[in-house]
């Protein structure tokens, strides 16, 4: 038989029938692109709406309070430690865990208060303390990031006027957001409760190496910002994408850089669209308890959907008592985008990880 021949059994035939059962079928890379999008956007377990309306309550009531009585200035002092003291929770921490994380929080917070307090807003005072708090926070593990975020937000925004002690705006704002917390977030059983741990946790190599890896960035961050003085402007963003994406391992960094890079250019656009408005105190106040009730309910279902969050709560609470014109937050979207980059870069460049690459080669 002819192979030649236009038939079903030819050659020509057979690959106009391959070619024809492709058209409809997707590409490898849209398959990927669509299990990746999948992956991001996924919920991975229910939303902790108690948390939710917690952190609504606990961030919206001071701003509220302040709007009330003409002080909305004050009102937004006291948010920010709330909004610090009640960042997300581990799932599983019993009521003794969560007191004791929250204690920290409520300590780490002040102290960046009276820190503030004694420099004076020296820009190059914070530079230093910035590195040595995200350091820290690496190896602490009930402070956390809030120990650097504290620093650097409390910090650049300089020791508040009206209140007459030291640190008492942090204090009693890191206290009634962690007060309220525990009232209002439901008891785990008995149980469930995971067994206490034997004792405080060993830091291995790896756990030394990230801290030192997030002062040496955080340092320089903080000094080029402070140089150029744009810290206590727009510059502190840059750090803060550093912090937040910057993890032990490259994978993990990556992972949380691309979820950040998505969420805050989303964040940023819904943040745009909102200060177009030229928002007045009450609605800012009713935007910061919509959004905080969805960012902190959602977060345990998915990290992305706090990153979408985030950015408009911190953009209103850091800006509360002055105008601010909508293209601040693309530039501050930006700037998170050039933290996550050098996280990525630094992770993987930066003393990486002996384990990772040992295994890939």
């Amino acid at each position: 038989m002819n192979r030649r021949q236009d038939g079903f059994g030819s050659d020509v035939g057979r690959g106009r029938h391959r070619a024809g059962a492709g058209c409809g079928d997707p590409s490898p890379r849209a398959v990927r692109l669509r299990a990746l999008f999948d992956e991001e956007w996924r919920a991975q377990v229910s939303p902790d709406w108690p948390a939710g309306i917690a952190a609504g309550i606990a961030l919206a009531a001071p701003l509220l309070v302040g709007t009330v009585v003409a002080h909305p200035e004050a009102g937004a002092s006291l948010t920010l430690p709330a909004l610090l003291v009640v960042m997300p929770l581990p799932q599983d921490a019993n009521l003794g865990e969560r007191a004791r994380r929250l204690g920290a929080r409520t300590v780490a917070i002040t102290l960046a208060g009276l820190y503030s307090f004694l420099v004076d807003a020296r820009l190059w005072a914070l530079v230093p303390a910035i590195a040595v708090s995200a350091a820290a926070g690496a190896v602490l593990p009930r402070v956390g990031n809030t120990l650097g975020l504290a620093m650097l937000l409390v910090g650049i925004t300089g020791p508040l006027e009206g209140f007459g002690v030291p640190a008492l705006p942090q204090l009693v704002g890191s206290l009634w957001g962690a007060v309220l917390l525990l009232l209002l977030l439901p008891r785990k059983d008995p149980a469930s409760r995971p067994a206490p741990p034997s004792g405080p946790p060993k830091h291995t190599r790896q756990d030394w190496l990230h801290a030192a890896r997030l002062a040496l960035l955080l340092g320089t961050a903080s000094a080029i910002m402070a140089a150029a003085h744009r810290l206590t402007g727009e510059g502190h963003w840059l750090v803060t994408g550093v912090l937040l994406s910057l993890r032990p391992t490259p994978e993990a960094t990556q992972a949380k850089a691309r979820q950040r890079i998505v969420g805050n250019t989303l964040g940023g656009i819904a943040a745009a669209l909102v200060l177009l408005t030229h928002p007045g105190a009450w609605a800012v106040t009713a935007t910061v308890a919509a959004t905080s009730t969805l960012a902190y309910a959602l977060r345990p279902a998915n990290y992305l959907y706090w990153c979408l969050a985030f950015p408009l709560l911190l953009l209103l609470l850091t800006d509360f008592d002055r105008p601010t014109p909508w293209y601040t937050a693309a530039v501050r979207a930006g700037l998170v985008l050039v933290g996550a980059v050098v996280s990525v870069l630094a992770s993987r460049w930066l003393w990486p990880p002996t384990q990772t690459l040992g295994s890939a080669s």
